[in-house]
């Protein structure tokens, strides 16, 4: 898991470009590391990275130019000492960006996620008052874009859909009407594991999709084509740790396993 955040976003000044969004050589995926940020671009022989100005979450379609989406350092100190921040949208040539919130009361991850059609953004963010944070969690917010453009011009309807006491890994369902993410669940023995949940955005209710007591899930990936999830499960082999990948129906039922991974010993 991420931790809550408390550094600020750093801004990288980089002599580089990246290609338009065209096959081969379009941009697939963007990462921001804490050594730079780096694009995985389409190519003949699979995957092809290079350093680009800008970063973060890319649009899956929506028109061209696409646009990433990040958070950067805003100018407003909050009560415990650190600085705001907003989101940001940069076209997929790095060369336009664009400030799309305008909270003044809000502290954004860097891991913002756009909903696969782009009407709205997840993002974990903590909201503070004068004197302290209010609430925190994962943020849901409709995108409002340029008339007949594919621009992001801002955020509207910026709401607390799940609260959180830190930053969880979160995956759109593939109608983006749905959010899959880690929380803590009951055990059989009066404490918490990690289970997947599933948000539903129309209904405003969360369900717990594994229930499993004892056993740890993580890393959800919610399929963009059906209704099921992927996720990682914590498994204990002779005293030793591993973790296997398993897919379950979104609604819930039996989880399959799909990969085992061999332990040394």
């Amino acid at each position: 898991m991420h931790c809550a955040l408390r550094t600020l976003p750093a801004v990288l000044f980089l002599i580089t470009t990246t290609a338009t969004a065209a096959v081969p050589g379009e941009v697939i995926a963007a990462h921001n590391l804490s050594t730079g940020r780096y694009a995985v671009m389409s190519a003949a022989n699979g995957g092809n990275f290079v350093e680009v100005a800008c970063g973060g979450d890319l649009t899956y379609d929506g028109g061209s130019p696409r646009y990433f989406l990040s958070s950067v350092a805003g100018t407003i100190v909050m009560p415990d000492g650190f600085y705001n921040s907003e989101l940001a949208a940069s076209d997929e040539d790095c060369v336009l960006q664009l400030i799309i919130s305008n909270s003044g009361t809000m502290r954004f991850s860097t891991t913002p996620h756009w909903s696969p059609d782009g009407s709205k953004i997840a993002v974990y963010a903590e909201r503070f008052d004068q004197e302290m944070m209010v609430e925190r969690g994962i943020y849901v917010a409709d995108v409002v874009r340029a008339t007949g453009s594919s621009r992001p011009t801002g955020i509207a309807n910026l709401l607390l859909a799940i609260p959180a006491q830190g930053e969880v890994l979160i995956s759109w369902s593939g109608d983006s009407q749905r959010i899959a993410y880690v929380a803590s669940g009951p055990n059989d023995s009066n404490g918490q594991q990690a289970d997947i949940f599933i948000y539903d955005l129309a209904a405003d209710v969360s369900v717990n999709v594994t229930s499993t007591p004892d056993v740890n899930e993580d890393h959800p990936a919610y399929s963009p084509a059906d209704e099921r999830i992927a996720f990682i499960r914590l498994i204990t082999v002779r005293g030793t740790y591993r973790y296997d990948i398993f897919t379950i129906p979104a609604a819930g039922g039996t989880a399959l396993q799909v990969v085992e991974t061999r332990s040394p010993f």
